[in-house]
């Protein structure tokens, strides 16, 4: 079943991220993860900057659909132009890649003032512009195709608010919806109770939620996320890690008691394995996938 099939029939999604470590060939790597493989609704490969390394991504995502995954290829606003887009967007169509996962900056849709929104060089409306050409089989020039490209489209949203969802935030969302997002996925939640207040603020859109987890590997890295990146990490679960033997299995009770929680909130989950790719497909299969709606 692909991401869109899951979505139309109300499961409870999992998705999960995947990264190609330094070292390791494609296949080498796609022979690791295949635990994951009826487990997830999708996988999602997360590109570099440079044209090259975008190719190298759009290979892997290739390499996914062939080993009947449906991947799920991430493209951004930043630094780049309609054409250089419609081109990811083009090559994304001919390796089989029907699940875009769109952020207006590098990361998520955040920030208030014109100073944030300017730094990017396309903004929703034009980068939609181009996702509508392909569609009706054109290029942003007018210039027919050889046929119409269609895609799942999904967008990155700030949770960390909680019920206070910034206004930008919200216009954003609608204006997202306006232009096709199917779905919304959100920046990581380890507190339900405040995720539950920023599901229950955005409900009126009537966009599925898609809660993104990370697979946090100790507790010095959890501390260090908090520190840096400002993830509203809550302290119990750092302790839990710190004290367990086996951080591993720590982890994924975690997962596993997160994904519970989120079963009734939200439309599904999008894991971070954080390298534990090959491990996490098992943990996965004990998630269940039906809506507690």
């Amino acid at each position: 079943m692909s991401l869109k099939d899951a979505l139309a029939a109300k499961k409870f999604i999992v998705t999960s991220e995947v990264h190609l470590p330094h070292g390791k060939s494609a296949e080498e790597y796609l022979n690791e993860i295949l635990n994951l493989w009826g487990r997830v609704d999708g996988v999602r490969f997360q590109p570099f900057a440079s044209d090259a390394a975008i190719s190298d991504s759009l290979g892997l995502c290739r390499l996914l659909g062939e080993k009947k995954f449906d991947p799920v290829f991430q493209v951004g606003t930043r630094e780049r132009n309609r054409l250089e887009i419609q081109e990811a967007l083009l090559q994304a169509s001919r390796v089989g890649v029907r699940n875009l996962l769109v952020f207006s900056d590098d990361y998520r849709i955040t920030g208030d003032s014109i100073q944030e929104m300017m730094f990017f060089h396309v903004d929703v409306g034009k980068f939609f512009s181009v996702i509508e050409s392909l569609k009706k089989g054109s290029d942003v020039h007018g210039k027919d195709l050889e046929a119409e490209k269609d895609f799942l489209i999904g967008s990155g949203v700030e949770a960390r608010y909680g019920g206070n969802v910034p206004d930008m935030e919200l216009k954003e969302m609608e204006s997202l919806i306006e232009h096709g997002t199917a779905y919304f996925l959100t920046t990581p939640v380890f507190d339900p109770d405040r995720f539950e207040k920023f599901v229950r603020k955005v409900a009126p859109l009537g966009v599925p939620i898609i809660a993104e987890i990370l697979m946090l590997h100790s507790g010095m890295q959890a501390r260090m996320l908090k520190r840096v990146a400002g993830l509203n990490i809550p302290d119990h679960i750092i302790e839990r890690l710190e004290r367990a033997p086996v951080k591993f299995e720590e982890s994924a009770k975690i997962l596993l008691e997160t994904a519970e929680s989120l079963r009734h909130l939200c439309a599904g989950i999008h894991i971070l394995p954080f390298g534990w790719e090959d491990k996490v497909g098992k943990v996965l299969q004990r998630i269940k996938r039906h809506r507690a709606d």
